[in-house]
């Protein structure tokens, strides 16, 4: 009986055992003195044993133990990862709500889990950034509402990339449920102003922001009037006033405070998010727009879209594959920090 510690290779000469003095294992799951779980394999006495059987050896390995012998195990039967896919499949289909409690109370799974996703999500934003047909199916998929409708949709399902993406200060949406919002209502003298993303910073006191969705194909300049300047782009000045909009309107509407609301919709006494020229985003274009023919950088048409941009109070001018960049650098942040 004994509880392995450590496992290395072995250089002895050893030969294999005959099969006709084979022994049967059985194994338990048990917890040590500090609650670390270990895995006991007991034998059990070959078939040529007179009396019944009995445990005769004993092994215990806790789980670095377990993982090394994996290892061990996959690289000498020449195991793949898919054939190990293929174990955990198999394993699910025969006991899921096993599988799903060991999961659900593992909160290092549930990390890998939403690393997972996160991973996921960044090649569909990928994948919708490149790929036109894909983005065509996407936007077909949803009755052809409009391309903005799809990247609304991706947001509303990620609202971690605007959440972090965005700001230094981490942003969460103002309505758990819905990432747009109309902040400022429609009467005979008033337009209503809908906003794309009303997000608030977190903290003990917070702030409104807001964030104006258009598409990644949006052209980002317009002509080029003198040599070597380029006027930006009517869809672009069309964002960048719509935001201005947006903003003035709520806070003539709203004031400089917003009370904040729970769950069933009643105001939380107290509790505001502020309106303090409150920051705005307009996320827009591809700066692949912005790359000559041959693929190297137009250095006068990226000056003049950034001094545009530089030069603006609000919003802030992000394109989207800035924002992907960001989103992935969230996601090998948190794979490199998990090693």
């Amino acid at each position: 009986m004994a509880r392995i510690l450590k496992i290395k290779q072995n250089a002895q000469k050893i030969s294999a055992h005959k099969v006709d003095n084979g022994v049967d294992c059985q194994y338990q799951v048990i917890h040590d003195a500090d609650g670390a779980k270990l895995v006991h394999l007991s034998t059990f006495g070959s078939k040529q044993r007179v009396s019944h059987p009995k445990s005769s050896q004993s092994l215990q390995v806790d789980q670095g133990v377990a993982a090394t012998l994996v290892k061990i195990l996959s690289d000498a039967f020449g195991i793949a990862s898919s054939d190990l896919d293929q174990v955990l499949v198999d394993s699910y289909r025969e006991n899921p709500d096993k599988l799903r409690a060991i999961i659900s109370n593992d909160e290092a799974s549930r990390d890998v889990i939403a690393m997972a996703h996160r991973r996921s999500q960044v090649e569909r934003f990928r994948k919708l950034l490149s790929d036109s047909s894909y983005f065509s199916s996407e936007a077909a998929n949803l009755g052809n509402h409009g391309d903005e409708k799809v990247w609304q949709n991706f947001f509303e399902e990620n609202p971690w990339i605007f959440g972090v993406s965005l700001s230094g200060q981490l942003l969460t949406s103002w309505n758990s449920e819905k990432l747009e919002q109309v902040v400022a209502g429609s009467s005979i003298v008033n337009v209503g102003k809908r906003v794309d993303a009303l997000l608030k910073t977190s903290g003990r006191i917070k702030s409104l922001v807001f964030a104006e969705i258009k598409t990644h194909d949006m052209p980002l300049l317009g002509s080029e009037p003198r040599s070597g300047c380029w006027s930006p782009s009517r869809d672009l000045v069309a964002g960048v006033a719509q935001a201005q909009g947006t903003v003035h309107e709520a806070i003539r509407e709203i004031g400089d405070r917003l009370e904040e609301t729970s769950a069933d919709g009643d105001g939380i006494p107290g509790e505001y998010a502020y309106l303090l020229r409150p920051r705005s985003y307009l996320v827009v274009g591809n700066l692949n727009s912005l790359v000559n023919a041959g693929g190297g950088h137009n250095k006068y048409k990226f000056r003049s879209f950034e001094l545009f941009r530089r030069e603006l109070v609000q919003p802030e001018v992000l394109t989207f594959d800035e924002l992907l960049a960001r989103a992935e650098w969230i996601v090998e942040s948190d794979d490199a920090g998990s090693v």
